[in-house]
């Protein structure tokens, strides 16, 4: 209980005290009074001092919890403030209802939503009576709280590499891909909410990536030609199209049905190409990484159309590329007689893969470089490996490598990656 009667501590206690006073039997009375007296008053402050800072603790909770929701609701791209502190109230009440005669006293003193400066701050006020600071003066205290969170304004950009190669149509693997690609949109690009400073884009990969034709032309200069393959000279890198085409395959049975997806915030084409995606063909997880770097290189900037150029390396954009697999990397093109699942096609696939992942995550410019999150689904011991080497190296705050072996699990990595990439966006 937070509001305690005062009539104890204003009636009871002074008049207790008074009788200690009076009594003069004994010589030792006077002193035992007094001292009787300045222990009880102790004890008393002791109490109230529990109780207020019981209070306190409660606030900070509640109000951190508020701030921080409200936060969300600005990072998903809400804008109205009146919105914003709607958010805020409903998450602060919530937060009190295990504890309601705090949440009576409790008043918002100030609440501020930026989003020039992504700043949400807020503080609190709530009157505690006393039961025994009454007696020195302090019958009510006010008890204060303060948030703050500041969210980084910068954009984010996501592309998430995905594996529909034959062996996901074993096990439901399919299908629990779908599901938890379509969690990861939805956290990231909310129905209803929209963001243009969230963008995803869309990387399937089997024994190559497709590209529709008007982007195949410009890769590899075969308009009909639209399985890409990897480059000769530059496989390992993100150089720009112009400096060496991509190569590309005559056949077009094994590559993915479902072409690149292009970096976008409109969360119904997403949600879309993933519901429509389907498997075959060996597992080239080179090539999908390859793409995935260049969905977000600055080097390709004048290869994607209007709308899908990624940023610029410079620009504070964090960049994020979210690769998974069910199996070992086995099919390579340039410089191998059997493309498909030979010891030398396998070793380059792994081996260029590894080595796309550490270009990608070396310092770009003044920025940071991409991170990477990795998802090993049902997958073996070598695919493990490969995936394990790919992914940003642990710092103590994300989970950056994924063993998924459920459809559960392979969701909950998914939903973990995507409310990671959310929780990155808060500078404090």
């Amino acid at each position: 209980m937070f509001n305690v009667p005062t009539k104890l501590s204003r009636q009871k206690a002074p008049r207790f005290a008074s009788c200690f006073l009076a009594n003069e039997k004994g010589t030792f009375a006077p002193t035992f009074a007094i001292a009787a007296i300045a222990v009880m008053a102790s004890a008393g402050i002791a109490v109230d001092y529990t109780q207020l800072s019981r209070a306190k603790t409660l606030m900070n909770q509640s109000l951190d919890a508020a701030v921080l929701a409200a936060g969300h609701e600005m990072l998903e791209g809400e804008t109205n403030k009146a919105k914003l502190r709607k958010v805020f109230d409903n998450h602060l009440q919530a937060n009190f209802v295990n504890h309601p005669e705090l949440g009576y006293l409790v008043e918002v003193e100030s609440f501020t939503a930026n989003n020039n400066t992504g700043e949400v701050d807020a503080s609190l006020k709530a009157p505690i009576e006393t039961a025994f600071m009454g007696l020195i003066g302090k019958p009510v205290v006010d008890v204060g709280a303060y948030s703050k969170v500041k969210l980084s304004t910068s954009a984010v950009e996501v592309s998430m590499v995905l594996d529909v190669t034959g062996s996901m149509n074993s096990d439901g693997k399919l299908a629990a891909l779908k599901l938890a690609a379509g969690d990861a949109v939805d956290i990231l690009l909310p129905k209803g909410k929209t963001n243009a400073k969230v963008r995803l884009g869309l990387v399937p990969y089997s024994e190559g990536v497709s590209l529709p034709s008007r982007l195949a032309r410009k890769a590899s200069g075969h308009p009909t030609r639209t399985c890409m393959t990897e480059r000769s000279r530059n496989p390992h890198n993100d150089v720009s199209p112009a400096t060496e085409k991509v190569g590309a395959d005559r056949r077009t049975r094994d590559c993915p049905v479902s072409v690149v997806r292009p970096l976008t915030n409109e969360r119904s084409s997403l949600l879309s190409d993933i519901r429509n995606m389907r498997a075959n063909g060996y597992t080239a997880g080179h090539l999908g990484i390859s793409w995935g770097y260049y969905m977000l290189s600055d080097n390709w900037q004048q290869f994607w159309p209007n709308g899908s150029k990624p940023a610029g390396y410079d620009s504070r954009t964090q960049k994020i590329v979210v690769l998974m697999t069910d199996g070992e990397f086995n099919t390579y093109f340039n410089g191998v007689s059997d493309p498909r699942d030979s010891d030398a096609s396998t070793a380059k696939s792994n081996d260029t893969a590894k080595a796309l992942c550490t270009d990608m995550k070396r310092p770009k410019k003044s920025g940071d470089g991409i991170i990477i999150y990795s998802i090993a689904f049902n997958a073996p011991k070598e695919a493990k490996e490969t995936l394990q080497a790919c992914a940003t190296p642990a710092d103590g705050k994300s989970q950056y490598y994924f063993d998924a072996n459920s459809e559960q699990e392979l969701r909950t990595a998914f939903r973990s990656i995507a409310n990671d990439i959310k929780t990155l966006r808060l500078a404090q």
